[in-house]
């Protein structure tokens, strides 16, 4: 679970810090991406039935903030909605590669939060819970997106 504490410090870190310093901030947060991916598919846990204070409120706008500062190039993109469907007039959406990451962020500083104020079985629920209902797809959304980019 270690592994899991140090791939959030350093995912958030492009959230909190305007200036983080790497020589190609891409490829380190494609590596963190799927790191947080495989801690979540293989997260064990037991369900923690305390009932704790919630988190405080991570503010959306200055991760966002943040995000923009350290990906300057992130922009819109086009998706298809439902990749299930085989049709000549395929349903596609837009994505935002600041909103996915700044998305991701944001959730994974409640798990740290908890990491730090509740339990272990707690943070690894709640990191859970928010993979499954929304983190997830934005980090496919956004693994999908800077492999296209990049080719």
């Amino acid at each position: 679970m270690s592994e899991l504490r140090k791939l959030i410090d350093q995912i958030t870190e492009f959230g909190i810090n305007p200036k983080v310093e790497l020589t190609d901030k891409t490829d380190v947060l494609k590596k963190l991406l799927v790191g947080i991916y495989f801690e979540y598919l293989n997260a064990e846990f037991e369900f923690d039935e305390t009932d704790y204070e919630e988190e405080p409120e991570f503010d959306y706008k200055k991760i966002r903030e943040v995000v923009k500062l350290n990906f300057p190039d992130f922009d819109w993109y086009s998706m298809v909605l439902d990749s299930n469907k085989m049709e000549p007039n395929i349903e596609t959406g837009c994505g935002d590669e600041l909103d996915d990451l700044t998305d991701i962020i944001k959730d994974l500083l409640a798990v740290k939060w908890r990491m730090e104020n509740t339990s272990m079985n707690d943070a690894l629920w709640h990191f859970d819970f928010s993979m499954r209902t929304h983190s997830e797809q934005h980090l496919v959304d956004l693994l999908k997106r800077l492999k296209d980019r990049n080719g």
